[in-house]
């Protein structure tokens, strides 16, 4: 079996989403997608295709790490390592439909087929920052289902800030941000799971106070308080709290991992499976993590597609949390209509992993073709 092409479209969805097609001279297909961003489809195409084509795409691991040569000094992070963790998610969707089973068997088997999800909410409706709005959307996450919910509290309070740039929390900004905790763990009971994302952009002193006001709250975990490049200072946060701090959403691959697991400077993992290098890479990350018993949660932004590849990995690997689900992408009306399967995927606050061969779902070009971005075509239509 040789790869003949690789193909790409980008969707106008809740973000760009970048989905690949790997195609091959006996007919078999695969979907994978990448994380999203602008670009991304470009380098794909440009510069990853030519290193693929006459390649046999069961060969996945030889041919990441061939990806991952060919384009030196480009793939530790950013745009060309997400370039490379669509096509490696195409690449097992084609092995596993050439073998006849699902991808979780290709990565060691499966510990289980429902995936615990937790619903990304965002913030309050319209953004909207205030105790009433963050308690209604709470409650909306848990009347469809979700026994876990987060809410992003980064510029929740901007205006109290008295430097948009130093990294502080200012009293007036800490009060605001309890309030709206307090409101939703007031609305939404002490049976609801609540999270907290800061998307790295507090100080370490700032984020100790944050974390001590959030306490009582009785957190599942609160997110990247500090930028991740730095694993000592997140492990500084990390030690000052009860709370479980969570990281990944931003590092990638094993060698941006190794620190923070060794190191136990994080008490869980936070793995992006469309931009940490793929479904084998994320499977490896959790794999070591678990050396630490750390647990592993999957980051997921992407659409139905990517989901489902991080799936696979979470059902896949011992030490799973939880698993992202972008709740805030609800907005996109037509997203569950992307993908064709033959059971429902989400249900009961769990996503249902497919056990037909390679992901277990495939693309419906119609839908797709109605919501491509502006300027992009439906591979190379």
């Amino acid at each position: 079996m040789k790869i003949t092409a690789v193909k790409t479209a980008t969707l106008a969805g809740y973000k760009d989403w970048n989905l690949v097609r790997l195609e091959t001279d006996r007919g078999i297909a695969g979907i994978g997608e990448a994380y999203p961003g602008e670009g991304i489809a470009e380098l794909i195409t440009r510069r990853l295709a030519p290193l693929l084509v006459g390649r046999d795409p069961r060969d996945v691991e030889p041919l990441y790490n061939h990806m991952v040569a060919g384009t030196i000094g480009q793939s530790t992070a950013g745009g060309m390592l997400a370039a490379i963790s669509g096509v490696e998610t195409a690449l097992w969707d084609v092995a596993g439909k050439a073998m006849g089973v699902p991808v979780y068997r290709l990565l060691g088997g499966h510990y289980r087929d429902r995936i615990r999800l937790y619903a990304d909410v965002g913030r309050g409706r319209n953004s909207t920052d205030t105790p009433e709005a963050w308690a209604q959307r709470a409650r909306e996450g848990v009347a469809d289902g979700f026994g876990a919910i987060k809410f992003d509290i980064d510029h929740s309070a901007d205006e109290f800030q008295h430097d948009a740039v130093n990294r502080g929390l200012g009293l007036q900004e800490l009060d605001k941000m309890t309030a709206l905790v307090e409101a939703v763990r007031e609305a939404v009971g002490p049976e609801v799971d609540v999270c907290i994302d800061c998307h790295g952009i507090y100080g370490v002193r700032d984020a100790g106070l944050l974390a001590e006001r959030l306490e009582p709250f009785d957190l599942m975990f609160l997110e990247d308080p500090v930028p991740p490049e730095n694993p000592e200072a997140m492990a500084k946060v990390t030690s000052s709290t009860s709370i479980p701090i969570c990281t990944g959403e931003f590092v990638h691959r094993r060698d941006g991992f190794r620190p923070l697991i060794q190191n136990q400077a994080c008490d869980m993992l936070h793995v992006d499976v469309s931009s940490t290098g793929g479904m084998l890479e994320a499977k490896k990350i959790a794999d070591l993590a678990d050396l630490y018993y750390m647990p592993f949660a999957a980051h997921n932004i992407t659409s139905p597609i990517g989901m489902t590849a991080a799936a696979h990995v979470c059902a896949a690997v011992r030490n799973l949390h939880t698993m992202e689900l972008p709740y805030h992408a609800d907005q996109v009306a037509w997203r569950w209509d992307l993908v064709e399967s033959t059971t429902a995927l989400v249900e009961g606050g769990e996503f249902a992993v497919p056990d037909r061969p390679g992901l277990g779902v495939e693309l419906n070009e119609d839908v797709a073709r109605r919501h491509l971005k502006e300027g992009y075509g439906l591979f190379a239509e």
